[in-house]
C-alpha cells in the first residue's frame, strides 16, 4: 500500500494529546468509464468530502472527520486507505460499532501487512467494548458466483471471488455484489441477535444484443436458420442476436446452400448479404 498523510503515516495531534495515530492522504481514483461505477460528479465530490475530513481529523474533530470519510466511503471503499482512516477517527470518537465494521474493511483489504496486526488489536478492543454493551455481533456468512465477484455490506468489503464472512451488529444492513457483465445484486439483510446466517448470492450475466440484418438473393422464400432452429424465410426483418458467434444457414429448392458465422456487436448492426447459387 502506498502509505501517506501528507508526506507519510506520522503521528497526529488530537484535541490537544499526542495519540499516535496517523491518517492517509487521499487514494487516487480512477476517472469512471460511461455507464460503469461513479460519475465524475460523484468521484470529485468524494474527494473533496475525503481531503476535507483529513483537515478536520488534523484540527481535533473526530465526529466530524468520520461523517465526511464515511460520505466518501462508496466512491472509495476499494482501497484499504480510507479503511485505515474511518478506524482512526472512530476509535477517538469511541464509536467502537464503526471501528467494527472498518477494521474488518481494512483486515480485508490487507492482510498481511505491517498494519494488519495493529488492527486485529483494534478489532478485538471494539468486540469486547460492544459486548460488555450488551451488542454482541453476529456472524453472517455469503457464498458467491460465478467467479469474479464482489461483495460489499454497508459498503464495507466482505468478499471477493468466493466466500467470505463478516461481524454485524442487530439490525439491517445492505448489502451489494457485483461483477462486470453481470447483473447487480442487493439485499436488505435483517440480523438477530445470535442469529448466524448465511446467504448464497448468485449474479446473472447481461445479455447484451447487435442487429443482424439479412439480404439474400433471391430476395424472397430463402429459409434462414440460426444454429439449425428455423427462423423464417425472406424477407425478414432485422433480428437482435446475443453478441455470440451464430451460425447462419440459409436454403432454398433448387439453390446451393449458404452458410456462415456470424458474431454480433453490442448495439451495432452487422449486415448479412447471402448469395445463393442455382443448382446444375
Amino acid at each position: 500500500m502506498t502509505s501517506a498523510f501528507l508526506s507519510g503515516r506520522g503521528a497526529w495531534w488530537l484535541g490537544g494529546l499526542a495519540l499516535g495515530l496517523s491518517l492517509l492522504a487521499a487514494p487516487a481514483v480512477a476517472t469512471a468509464a460511461a455507464g460503469d461505477g461513479p460519475s465524475s460528479k460523484e468521484i470529485d465530490r468524494a474527494q473533496r468530502d475525503y481531503d476535507r475530513a483529513v483537515r478536520l481529523a488534523r484540527s481535533g474533530k473526530a465526529r466530524e472527520a468520520l461523517e465526511l470519510f464515511e460520505a466518501a466511503l462508496p466512491v472509495k471503499n476499494e482501497s484499504s486507505d480510507i479503511f485505515y482512516n474511518l478506524v482512526q477517527v472512530a476509535e477517538v470518537a469511541k464509536r467502537w460499532d464503526k471501528v467494527l465494521a472498518y477494521a474488518q474493511g481494512f483486515l480485508r483489504l490487507e492482510q498481511e501487512t505491517r498494519d494488519a496486526k495493529a488492527f486485529e488489536a483494534k478489532l478485538d478492543t471494539a468486540l469486547k467494548r460492544l459486548e460488555k454493551a450488551g451488542r454482541t455481533p453476529v456472524k453472517v456468512r455469503f457464498e458467491t458466483a460465478p467467479e469474479g465477484v464482489d461483495l460489499f455490506v454497508d459498503h464495507v468489503p466482505v468478499a471477493f471471488d468466493g466466500a467470505g464472512e463478516v461481524l454485524l451488529l442487530p439490525g439491517r444492513h445492505e448489502a451489494v455484489a457485483r461483477k462486470h457483465d453481470h447483473t447487480p445484486w442487493r439485499e436488505t439483510i435483517a440480523v438477530k441477535a445470535g442469529e448466524p446466517q448465511t446467504l448464497t448470492v448468485k449474479l446473472e450475466p447481461i445479455v447484451y444484443t447487435g442487429t443482424l440484418k439479412i439480404t439474400t438473393v433471391p430476395a424472397d422464400g430463402v429459409t434462414v436458420y440460426l444454429d439449425d432452429k428455423m427462423l423464417g424465410t425472406t424477407p425478414l426483418e432485422p433480428l437482435q442476436l446475443p453478441t455470440v458467434k451464430t451460425l447462419v444457414r440459409f436454403e432454398k429448392p433448387g439453390y446451393d446452400r449458404w452458410v456462415r458465422y456470424v458474431t454480433p456487436e453490442r448495439d451495432q448492426v452487422y449486415e448479412l448479404n447471402a448469395t445463393l447459387e442455382k443448382t446444375p
